[in-house]
């Protein structure tokens, strides 16, 4: 069994919907499966929120924008003191829901501008700078025997590539890195309201960053993404307003990037954990878009989602009350024994990896989906290419973030090899 699987959850003595720990990932998947076997559907007054852990239940969600509103997806799981909102508002941080969080028909006329450019014949016609910015990412491995994965590679790496995507000089690519893990925290995590002010200020920071760079490109537009909306709006604010592209362009500069540095980083640390898996990728590399796909399925890079029921719905015999929050596991469907075989074990070989909910589904589908996939093949083919003797250092423990969001090791040391 995986040590990802580790007891961390106590059992005895309480309802599933008290045992539940949403921020704690120890243990997280081995609850997940009792919750499935034992009450698919419950209830956690920590969060006020009801918890769906089967796939096929979950799948229907999501694709039944009528009845459960994507409005609350990115909300504050803690809300933020009357202190923080006066300094975000004082401050001018006026960013607006745009597309992952937002229902028809506004989600419809965002997602038809923005899918204009953010589609796999566009990513496609960046794969060689990727590859380039792979390469030269790996160039400063060389000559060290030992390294933090994380640090070197999938922290910034695919804020680089998107920085690629919109134009921008990829110097200040940890200084985002940092925003977007503040933006996070705040989000999904359980700061302290010392931490929140303090994040409150740096998000005021990323807001205004992100819409001088857009001032910056009205003058001399290119054929990058904040170009494309700039061109498709030509100042007309019944097709996008100003305020509706600057939150566009910081809803791209966290989503665009935070998925795939989790995910690759959980996909190495699956390989490597299982290194017979590894070595199978490296004796057949025909094996990597798959890998990537079982990879996504196993350490789901972003673990739950959120919808809010717009009338009464019942869901395998729970009745669920308008308005209520309903949290979609996406770690526990990726692990429903319903669809996949024996979840519990990596194989880059799984007919049916690619039938994992890591990007969601239906009209709220991630955008970024295939720059994702095509970002994780291109730094597997890469690694195993340089360093096929890779091995985890077994006695560095790993650990997760402390958030109900997004999953990755926050380190993984490696020996290079030859």
């Amino acid at each position: 069994m995986d040590n990802q699987m580790t007891s961390g959850c106590p059992f005895s003595g309480k309802s599933i919907g008290e045992q539940f720990q949403p921020y704690e990932q120890e243990g997280m998947f081995e609850f997940l499966q009792k919750a499935r076997q034992e009450e698919p559907v419950f209830y956690n007054r920590e969060l006020d929120a009801w918890v769906v852990t089967k796939k096929e239940d979950i799948l229907s969600i999501f694709k039944d924008p009528d009845r459960f509103s994507a409005s609350n997806s990115q909300s504050p799981v803690n809300q933020y003191s009357e202190e923080v909102k006066r300094i975000l508002t004082e401050g001018g941080f006026t960013r607006e829901p745009t597309q992952a969080n937002t229902d028809r028909p506004k989600h419809t006329r965002i997602r038809n501008i923005a899918g204009q450019y953010l589609n796999m014949k566009v990513f496609a016609q960046y794969e060689d700078k990727i590859r380039e910015l792979t390469q030269r990412q790996l160039d400063a491995l060389e000559g060290k025997k030992e390294v933090d994965l994380v640090a070197e590679i999938t922290y910034e790496l695919p804020v680089k590539v998107l920085f690629l995507l919109l134009g921008i000089p990829e110097e200040a690519s940890f200084q985002v890195k940092q925003w977007a893990d503040n933006r996070m925290n705040m989000t999904w995590g359980k700061p302290t309201e010392e931490e929140t002010r303090k994040s409150a200020e740096d998000l005021l920071d990323y807001w205004n960053y992100c819409k001088a760079i857009v001032a910056e490109r009205e003058k001399n537009l290119g054929d990058d993404y904040i170009s494309h909306l700039l061109k498709v709006r030509n100042g007309d604010d019944s097709i996008l307003t100003m305020n509706e592209l600057h939150s566009m362009i910081q809803g791209v500069l966290l989503a665009g990037h935070e998925t795939t540095s989790n995910g690759s980083a959980n996909l190495l640390l699956s390989l490597l954990q299982n290194h017979a898996q590894w070595e199978k990728l490296v004796a057949n590399p025909s094996l990597i878009p798959n890998a990537v796909e079982e990879g996504l399925r196993y350490r789901t890079p972003f673990i739950t989602w959120r919808r809010k029921a717009l009338e009464d719905v019942e869901i395998r015999g729970v009745t669920i009350p308008k308005d209520a929050t309903i949290l979609l596991s996406l770690a526990s469907a990726n692990h429903d024994e319903n669809h996949f075989d024996c979840p519990i074990s990596f194989d880059i070989e799984r007919k049916n990896a690619r039938q994992h909910l890591a990007f969601g589904n239906g009209i709220h589908f991630c955008m970024g989906a295939p720059l994702a996939r095509l970002e994780m093949k291109i730094l597997l083919e890469e690694l195993i290419a340089r360093y096929p003797d890779m091995t985890l250092i077994e006695d560095e423990p790993i650990e997760w973030h402390y958030n109900m969001g997004f999953r990755g090791p926050n380190k993984l040391m490696v020996k290079l090899g030859a």
